[in-house]
C-alpha cells in the first residue's frame, strides 16, 4: 500500500452541540451514523484505520477528527469524554492530534483554550455563506462579525483553521457566493472545504424544494461557480482540501436533487484545464486544423476532460479537426504546439 502523508480518522457526532438545525442539514442521513459516539466507538474507529495502514506503513501525520456536530457546543463533560478517548493513542504516539468541527456561535476563548489543552490542533468552522440574507433563509443566523471573533479566538491559541462554504443555498447566486469567497480569503484560513448544496430528505430544504420555494442548482451551473472559487483560492495559496460530499451510501439513498457527481472535483478541475487550453489557442494568430498539446503525464485525464469533453469543446469552439495530446514530464507545464 502506498504511504500517505496524512491520515484523518473521522468520528461523527451528528447534530450534537448544534445551536439550531439548519434547513439543509440532516447529518444522520448524510453520514449514515445514527448512534451517539462514545469512547468505545472512538477507539474502535482508531483501531480500524490504524490496522488498515499498519502493514503498509503509517502516514507521517495521524489525526482524529470529530465531524457532524458543533463540538464546542457540547457540555464540557461530553467534550472531555470524547477527547479523553483519544488521549491514550496520543500518549503512545500512534495518533498525533485531534481536529474538531464547530459553529462560530459556540466559540469563545474559554472553550478554545480547553481544546488546545486536550490535544486539539485544528478547528473547522462551518460558515456556509457570509451573506446575512442567505443565512437567514436557511435558519442560520450568524453574522460575519461573529465569524471573525471565532477565527480570532482560534488564531490567538495557535490552532489551525479550516473554513467550510456551501454554494447554492436559498437566496444565493454567483455574485453573492464569490463575495463569500473573498470574505473567507480575508480570514486567511489554512484550508477550505466546499460542499455544493444538495436536497436531502427529512430537511427543511426538502420541504422548501417540494413546495417550489427552492430550486436546486444544476450541475453545470455549480461547476462553473466552484471553478471560479478554486481559481480565487489558488491565487492566495489557500488549499481547497475537499470539493463535494463523500459518496456515502446513506447520503445517496436520501439524495433528492442537486448538483451531485461522484467525481465533482475532477469535473471542476478539468474545466479549469479546458480554460487554460482555450487561453493558449486564443493567442494564436491563425487557428490550424490540427493542434497538439504537451501535457504533464499526471494531468492527462484533466486535459482530456470527462468522456473527452474538453476535446469536443475545443473542436466545437474553434473548428479544429484534430487535437493531439502528448505526455511530458510532471515538472513541465502545459504547452501548445500548433
Amino acid at each position: 500500500m502506498k504511504k500517505r502523508n496524512q491520515l484523518i480518522i473521522p468520528v461523527f457526532i451528528p447534530h450534537e452541540g448544534c445551536p439550531y438545525r439548519c434547513a439543509f442539514c440532516n447529518q444522520t442521513k448524510i453520514t449514515g451514523v445514527g448512534m451517539q459516539s462514545d469512547q468505545k466507538i472512538v477507539q474502535d474507529a482508531i483501531h480500524t484505520y490504524l490496522d488498515v495502514f499498519d502493514s503498509g506503513g503509517l502516514p507521517a501525520e495521524r489525526q482524529v477528527a470529530f465531524y457532524g456536530g458543533s463540538f464546542t457546543g457540547l457540555s464540557i463533560q461530553r467534550q472531555k469524554l470524547l477527547l479523553d478517548a483519544v488521549r491514550p493513542w496520543i500518549e503512545s504516539g500512534k495518533i498525533h492530534s485531534i481536529r474538531v468541527s464547530t459553529h462560530s456561535l459556540v466559540v469563545d476563548e474559554q472553550n478554545i483554550s480547553l481544546l488546545k489543552e486536550n490535544n486539539v490542533r485544528t478547528v473547522e468552522l462551518g460558515i456556509q455563506s457570509t451573506n446575512d440574507k442567505v443565512l437567514d433563509a436557511v435558519g442560520r443566523p450568524c453574522d460575519f462579525n461573529t465569524v471573525r471573533s471565532a477565527v480570532n479566538s482560534i488564531r490567538k491559541n495557535g490552532l489551525g483553521l479550516g473554513l467550510q462554504l456551501m454554494p447554492g443555498l436559498p437566496e444565493d447566486n454567483e455574485s453573492i457566493f464569490m463575495q463569500s469567497v473573498q470574505d473567507v480569503i480575508g480570514l486567511e484560513p489554512d484550508f477550505v472545504r466546499i460542499y455544493p448544496t444538495l436536497v436531502i430528505k427529512n430537511t427543511d430544504l426538502y420541504k422548501m424544494y417540494t413546495s417550489g420555494a427552492y430550486v436546486a442548482w444544476n450541475l453545470e451551473r455549480m461547476i462553473q461557480l466552484v471553478k471560479n472559487a478554486l481559481i480565487e483560492f489558488n491565487k492566495f495559496n489557500i488549499p481547497v482540501v475537499r470539493v463535494g460530499l463523500h459518496a456515502d451510501p446513506s447520503m445517496l439513498e436520501n439524495l433528492v436533487d442537486g448538483p451531485y457527481h461522484p467525481s465533482f472535483r475532477y469535473l471542476v478541475e478539468s474545466r479549469i484545464a479546458r480554460d487554460r487550453m482555450f487561453d493558449l489557442i486564443d493567442r494564436l494568430a491563425k487557428i490550424p486544423s490540427t493542434i497538439s498539446f504537451r501535457v504533464p503525464s499526471r494531468h492527462v485525464s484533466l486535459f482530456l476532460g470527462h468522456k473527452k469533453d474538453n476535446i469536443s469543446a475545443i473542436k466545437s469552439r474553434y473548428g479544429v479537426q484534430n487535437i493531439l495530446i502528448q505526455q511530458i514530464g510532471n515538472l513541465e507545464d502545459l504547452q501548445l504546439v500548433a
